[in-house]
């Protein structure tokens, strides 16, 4: 027998004086109104009542108990409340992590969008190039650029990241326009500083043929910060490979110059993470179809 109904019960029983209210409060019988309370009465080992046949009073375990009775079916009522308020609408704290460049460019515009509809929600968005994992990093929502690895997360497909070369018009009328990738040779070229320092920073990808190919590159300048390698190419100090997204405004401002187009590496997917849960909260729900909407 359900143990919450019989303590509804045996407080609504106390509070009414009499089996045949209760019964009609709870929409059922006075006997199964006794049946609830002799259930508890077993149950507890204890009595609660001292029944007559005229009336019915209250042991002095039966006061106690009527009393710890109403204070947990009242944080019941309030919890049920609560849970209601977070399917109604999104509230809390969404834990986002996201790679640099792509949470600057792409994910903060949305995130703003986003926010100003639902304002009673708490965004902590942590950017970072360094490998995340969601649980022991303790975050709701990774976004991943590449191909994915069986990481048993689910994942929505966003649009891809495209990365783009450019240079800066002065930099380009003293050294030239590269025709084709073999030309960065003679060229400077601002180097991107990976977390983890390898052969690969000096290393650019390219669309060859319709082949996917990479070659090496050089430069006097590197750092890990996409920010600085953009001011360097609009400062005119060589060509960069940054994020599509990024290079937009400096482009159409003929602050940079886009080269090499006809060979751009291929575009990199692009994946939102979050853990498998048959009951997502509405601030999960709400937001990861936001994005998807929004950058897919």
């Amino acid at each position: 027998m359900d143990l919450l109904k019989c303590m509804e019960a045996f407080v609504l029983t106390v509070e009414t004086g009499s089996f045949v209210a209760t019964s009609v409060s709870l929409n059922t019988s006075p006997q199964m109104v006794t049946k609830y309370i002799a259930f508890l009465e077993k149950y507890l080992g204890l009595k609660l009542l001292n029944r007559t046949t005229r009336s019915q009073n209250l042991t002095e375990f039966g006061k106690q108990y009527y009393q710890r009775s109403k204070l947990i079916l009242g944080e019941i009522a309030e919890s049920k409340v609560l849970a209601q308020q977070f399917i109604d609408e999104p509230k809390g704290r969404l834990r986002i992590s996201a790679p640099v460049s792509y949470g600057h460019y792409n994910l903060i515009p949305v995130i703003s969008r986003f926010m100003k509809c639902y304002p009673k929600l708490n965004i902590d968005i942590q950017l970072s190039d360094r490998y995340v994992d969601i649980v022991k990093d303790d975050f709701d929502i990774l976004f991943r650029i590449g191909q994915l690895n069986d990481s048993g997360l689910i994942g929505r497909k966003l649009k891809p990241f495209q990365l783009i070369f450019a240079a800066s018009p002065s930099y380009l009328a003293q050294n030239g326009i590269p025709a084709v990738p073999e030309d960065l040779k003679h060229h400077q070229c601002l180097i991107y500083q990976y977390v983890n320092r390898n052969k690969n920073d000096y290393v650019w990808p390219f669309t060859v043929n319709g082949k996917s190919c990479n070659l090496p590159i050089s430069g006097l300048l590197q750092t890990n910060d996409t920010s600085a390698l953009a001011i360097a190419a609009i400062e005119g100090l060589g060509i960069t490979m940054l994020p599509e997204s990024m290079l937009i405004e400096p482009i159409k401002q003929n602050k940079l110059l886009p080269i090499l187009q006809n060979f751009l590496p291929p575009a990199r997917e692009v994946h939102m993470l979050y853990t498998a849960d048959r009951q997502p909260l509405p601030k999960m729900k709400m937001f990861t179809e936001f994005v998807t909407n929004a950058m897919s």
